[in-house]
């Protein structure tokens, strides 16, 4: 059988080389913008957490006791005025740490005739545990959250919780991911350009 004449073989294996570097390219980029959209959204929610931890300790910092151990809050003490205007996306509750307990002993005006829904949790003192949970008209919400024990009491210990809406933060890591895409393959089409410049200088001599 007589072999190809020479320029088919060169122009085989030029397309066969140029495949092959776009596919290890392509592939490339997709695991780079995979994992810095992952590390982008991370980001974020830890921002984002470390911004609510200090709304937690605010309202911690507010936190009374009665004589019987029952928690009182002055929601005019708290800075923020979203606490007060329903369904602002920011919100605070106090519950019994016992989670057979009823849900929303004491909260913001601003979750209205709501409650924030925790998922059982077993809280060491002082620790700050981080839950995504359903919100008002349903948001998704990000959830801090601590432990608290009134001195002298035998009421149990309580838990404090600050949720607010994610919105804002999935929306910034979806715009990114936007960019990022965009930018990637704009990338991968440079990559490309320049690979089939050099599979064809390369193979010239051929």
């Amino acid at each position: 059988m007589n072999a190809p004449p020479a320029p088919e073989r060169q122009r085989s294996l030029r397309v066969r080389l140029l495949a092959a570097t776009l596919v290890a390219a392509a592939l490339a980029l997709l695991l780079a913008g995979l994992l810095l959209a992952g590390l982008f959204r991370d980001h974020v929610k830890t921002q984002f957490a470390q911004s609510l931890t200090a709304q937690l300790d605010q309202v911690t910092a507010r936190l009374e006791f009665d004589a019987q151990g029952r928690p009182q809050l002055d929601a005019q003490a708290l800075s923020d005025p979203r606490w007060s205007r329903p369904l602002s996306g920011l919100y605070w509750q106090v519950d019994r740490a016992d989670p057979e307990a009823a849900r929303g002993v004491l909260r913001s005006r601003s979750l209205w005739d709501q409650v924030l829904q925790a998922p059982p949790d077993a809280l060491g003192r002082g620790e700050v545990h981080v839950h995504e949970v359903p919100g008002p008209q349903g948001t998704a919400l990000l959830l801090v959250e601590r432990t608290v024990m009134p001195d002298g009491a035998a009421a149990g210990a309580w838990r404090v919780m600050v949720a607010a809406d994610l919105h804002a933060t999935q929306a910034a890591s979806d715009r990114f991911t936007r960019v990022l895409a965009a930018s990637l393959a704009i990338l991968l089409l440079l990559l490309g350009a320049a690979a089939w410049a050099q599979v064809a200088v390369g193979l010239a001599p051929l």
